[in-house]
């Protein structure tokens, strides 16, 4: 084998080792970057705030109008705050910022129940205002998590169950 040959071959070799080295690198910052997503949407979620929101929505009966929704102003109140940030939650799964499967067990119950109580008042608002823009990205995110949605857990089953045999 001569000196040019190789030459070429060690070249070969230490760009096969670069690219896998990349691809590597790849697929872990994309693992960090999901991991800093799902703890911030964690950060966002837990709080009082919403945690006091997340129970009036949830406590709006079925059937509830578009008009008795906007007379309650404490329940509009809570459901505006928790669809402002089911639409951030929403932009961030279609942008692939968040996986949708770790949205779907973080919030998948929720964002399925709160649009669904919610959709009367949004739809008179997009109809009020002319525009299909209001609170766009929940409701695609709700679409998506019926569609998609893989979360081991549900409104009947909840982690406890889902997850008993988890191991650290």
């Amino acid at each position: 084998m001569d000196l040019s040959t190789l030459a070429n071959v060690a070249t070969a070799l230490t760009v096969l080792t670069g690219v896998a080295f990349g691809l590597i690198e790849m697929r872990r910052a994309r693992r960090d970057r999901e991991e800093r997503a799902a703890f911030a949407a964690v950060q966002a979620l837990m709080t009082p705030e919403w945690m006091s929101s997340s129970m009036i929505v949830a406590s709006i009966p079925e059937g509830t109008t578009a008009e008795e929704l906007g007379n309650d102003q404490r329940t509009l109140e809570a459901a505006l705050k928790i669809a402002t940030i089911m639409e951030g939650i929403g932009y961030s799964v279609f942008a692939r910022i968040v996986p949708l499967s770790v949205a779907d067990d973080l919030i998948g119950g929720m964002a399925r129940v709160a649009w669904r109580k919610f959709q009367p008042f949004v739809l008179d608002e997009r109809e009020r205002t002319g525009t299909q823009k209001s609170w766009e990205w929940f409701q695609w995110l709700a679409e998506q998590l019926e569609r998609h949605g893989t979360s081991k857990t549900s409104l009947a089953v909840g982690a406890p169950v889902a997850y008993r045999d988890w191991k650290p």
